[in-house]
């Protein structure tokens, strides 16, 4: 009779402890949510009154408000739940409610993901025996939901040039626009050339006054443009997406291009941006309406892009264990292609585009940094404004893999080289710290399998996006052709990390004259040399392998190799210049 006594009071205890539980995280999210959509809501504000140094504040302040949260909640659980805070039973339980609390809640899929953080930044390393929480279950995947609510539609009845005169001045701001007959005109017949090449059905229909033009209601900001998002649609359900660029200039607004089709808006949405801010408070609707409009993106391409970078790491676990269980049993893990890194090892497998990057437990001769370094230098990118040339990256601790998948050769090189960070646990894989980043082809590689015209393409592109990172005061660091990355696009893209930093804090010099020419030969240097000190002069050796390659660089890029380049790029930042970049071809622009 006692026993039973007993553990009916134990049951009610754990009941009431695990109730608290899933009601503190509950708070949690609401709290998070409501931070994360605050700063989103000046968005709009900020670009009408052209704040762009404000905007990037805004933007950084966002991306700490998840994290922050979670900490606050995990703090007020070590209280709420004493003994019990690392009983699995009571967290089993906690989970079971706070699934029914928000079982009907609009952002269910980023709630459960608010849960599961909060749950690892307490059990930490314990976690790797927990099957995880909200993720793999087939109940704990959203399907599509209706996106009515999110969208409004113009008819095309009174023609459609009518109809896009319509869109534009449904919009509302407190700037008018500077030249705005001239410009939706030009929208007008660029719409028209676009459905006609690509989308004839939509052509056709448009030119009989049938169909609508459908847009999402709220407008996407980022940088210094804001972009009106939607859609051409035929009564036969044929479209055309489009993406509009309005800039905010000396003179007032002016749209400056339109972007139209999947790829065209894929270039707009790519990993090499930063996030949108976009004024809702159903973002996982969004998600869905823009997987219709861009069908081949990832839902978490997507959440990425607005903004929700963590639950978009689950929507990626889940991406990639589906891949991995639908992909041929032979499809194993191998060294990704290109120069081995001297600081991370770099993995992959055939049919996922990306590629995981695991820090050694000792670095190759001559990098001297340490691991902490190393990931400092990792969330300054996440930090920074990447301006299209900075590959974004997934953080992920204690992340499984399937231990069949991994060649015989590429386990023992993990077991070499990072076995500080790896478990093997039954089955499973388990990398401690792991970072994901998009598949590229290192450019080093790619200048020898392409033709004159694209390597001279690529390798003024390779130049620009040196300088479009120096107009952001960010320094590459080690600018060798290995660790950039060439896209599906051809744009160069920068992603190892380990030398990268601020551009302000750098020491740009011209190598000293010397007149003693025993000096120049001689091994050690004859001048003195600071730990900050660049030499741009001795950039070219980059080169030393590829005349053809330097040649077309030198052509457009030739002031790289000068000290004063970069020391006027430092007076510009100091001053506050922020540089115009657009995620779109120059070609593309009114």
């Amino acid at each position: 009779m006692q026993n039973r006594l007993t553990n009916q009071s134990n049951n009610a205890l754990q009941h009431v402890v695990a109730s608290k539980l899933a009601r503190s995280v509950f708070a949690g999210f609401e709290a998070m949510f409501s931070q994360f959509l605050n700063i989103t809501l000046g968005a709009q504000s900020r670009f009408e009154q052209r704040q762009y140094h404000s905007v990037q504040s805004a933007m950084r302040e966002r991306l700490q408000v998840y994290e922050r949260e979670v900490k606050n909640v995990s703090e007020a659980l070590r209280v709420i739940a004493y003994a019990e805070l690392t009983c699995p039973q009571t967290w089993q339980l906690a989970k079971n409610i706070y699934g029914d609390m928000v079982q009907n809640h609009e952002n269910k899929p980023i709630a459960h993901t608010f849960f599961n953080s909060t749950f690892g930044a307490i059990w930490d390393d314990k976690k790797i025996r927990t099957v995880h929480l909200f993720v793999l279950k087939a109940k704990y995947r959203s399907e599509p939901r209706s996106y009515e609510s999110l969208v409004s539609r113009v008819s095309l009845h009174n023609g459609f040039n009518n109809a896009v005169k319509t869109l534009i001045t449904n919009q509302v701001f407190r700037v008018p626009f500077s030249n705005l007959e001239p410009d939706v005109a030009t929208l007008q017949s660029t719409l028209m050339q676009g459905a006609q090449q690509q989308c004839k059905q939509v052509y056709e229909l448009i030119n009989l006054n049938d169909g609508y033009i459908e847009y999402a209601n709220s407008l996407f900001f980022r940088n210094k443009a804001c972009y009106l998002i939607g859609r051409c649609i035929a009564k036969n359900g044929d479209n055309m997406p489009f993406a509009i660029a309005i800039l905010n200039t000396d003179e007032g607004l002016k749209l400056d291009a339109v972007m139209m089709g999947a790829d065209q808006l894929s270039l707009l949405f790519g990993f090499a941006r930063t996030y949108f801010m976009v004024d809702t408070d159903k973002p996982a609707r969004y998600v869905d309406y823009l997987s219709v409009l861009m069908p081949h993106k990832q839902r978490f391409e997507l959440f990425n892009a607005i903004g929700f970078i963590k639950h978009a790491k689950t929507e990626f676990y889940r991406h990639k264990v589906d891949t991995t269980k639908n992909s041929p049993a032979n499809f194993k893990y191998v060294t990704a292609p290109g120069t081995p890194g001297m600081v991370m090892l770099v993995f992959t497998i055939e049919g996922l585009d990306y590629v995981y990057k695991v820090i050694k437990d000792k670095f190759s001769a001559p990098k001297t940094a340490t691991k902490a370094q190393v990931i400092d230098k990792y969330n300054f990118v996440k930090q920074a404004d990447r301006v299209g040339r900075l590959v974004d990256t997934h953080e992920f601790r204690y992340l499984a893999f399937d231990l069949s998948r991994f060649s015989d050769e590429l386990l023992e090189q993990m077991k070499n080289q990072i076995g500080s960070s790896m478990v093997i646990s039954g089955k499973a894989l388990i990398l401690k710290h792991v970072y994901v980043e998009r598949k590229m082809t290192p450019l080093n590689l790619y200048i020898n399998q392409c033709d004159n015209k694209n390597l001279e393409r690529v390798m003024v592109d390779y130049g620009k996006a040196i300088k479009e990172l120096a107009g952001a005061n960010i320094f590459p660091g080690d600018m060798l052709m290995k660790n950039f990355g060439v896209t599906r696009w051809g744009r160069v893209v920068f992603y190892d990390f380990d030398e990268i930093c601020p551009l302000t804090d750098c020491n740009f010099r011209d190598v000293p004259q010397t007149q003693n020419a025993l000096e120049e030969l001689s091994s050690n240097s004859y001048f003195d040399i600071a730990e900050n000190d660049i030499f741009p002069s001795q950039f070219k050796v980059f080169f030393s392998a590829n005349d053809i390659a330097f040649n077309y660089f030198n052509n457009e890029n030739s002031n790289l190799f000068l000290a004063t380049f970069w020391q006027e790029c430092q007076q510009q930042v100091k001053a506050g210049y922020l540089p115009d970049v657009y995620p779109y071809k120059q070609s593309w622009r009114f």
